[in-house]
């Protein structure tokens, strides 16, 4: 368990800036301990402050957003700072903003989308009303940027937002709102030819079950709903 609470009697993590060996890469020694904590906000000597982002950093894609949150604040100081800034970072606060709000879009629409799906109760999350007002946006603009994107025209961030998930697969078509995913059912059936008795069909099932070779696809159909329904099968 990590916190940054100066209160917590539990385990926590040393909060300091330290020098590495160039060789082991361990810590060597300790630059700077922090002169104040409090939640994730860390308040160091030199004046400057540090605030810890929590997420669970299971892919690149949250630490990239991270990584890209930091050299938006770093340009913002400079510029309120009245620094000089070099023209390499100049370029660099250029390129990581731009990037950064791109991402932003695709996760405000993912967002949009997410909140006209289904939710527990069958019926959209959110009203394009309520989206709207939360956007800053009339409710029609909203309901309008909604239908293109089903319709095919999504964020150009959206694939790197959405992959290794469920949701990749989804708005891949356009034009419809996509269905949950249903769970894998032990018994599915279908009626296929016989490989043992050719011109015949039979009923199988993925649990391996099949029913009797037959020329009736209308008799093999009622065989496998009824193994289907079959509480023992």
């Amino acid at each position: 368990m990590t916190t940054y609470s100066p209160h917590y009697t539990g385990t926590q993590w040393k909060i300091a800036q330290v020098e590495l060996n160039p060789e082991t890469w361990a810590p060597a020694k300790t630059v700077m301990e922090p002169r104040e904590l409090a939640g994730p906000t860390v308040f160091w000597p030199d004046g400057t402050t540090s605030y810890v982002l929590h997420f669970r950093g299971q892919s690149a894609t949250s630490w990239t957003v991270a990584n890209e949150t930091g050299t938006a604040l770093r340009a913002l100081e400079a510029l309120r700072g009245g620094e000089e800034i070099t023209p390499a970072a100049l370029k660099g606060y250029l390129c990581n903003v731009r990037r950064l709000e791109t991402r932003m879009t695709a996760l405000k629409e993912e967002l949009l989308l997410f909140a006209r799906e289904p939710g527990p109760n069958g019926r959209a999350r959110l009203p394009f009303r309520d989206i709207g007002e939360e956007l800053g946006q009339h409710h029609s603009t909203v309901a309008e940027r909604h239908q293109r994107i089903l319709d095919g025209d999504t964020a150009q961030w959206r694939g790197w937002l959405t992959q290794y998930t469920e949701r990749a697969a989804m708005y891949s078509n356009g034009g419809e709102l996509p269905r949950p995913p249903e769970p894998r059912r032990e018994h599915e059936t279908g009626v296929y030819d016989s490989q043992e008795e050719p011109g015949k069909v039979r009923a199988r099932c993925r649990c391996g079950w099949s029913g009797p070779a037959g020329t009736n696809t209308v008799t093999a159909s009622r065989q496998a709903l009824a193994h289907e329904d079959d509480p023992n099968a």
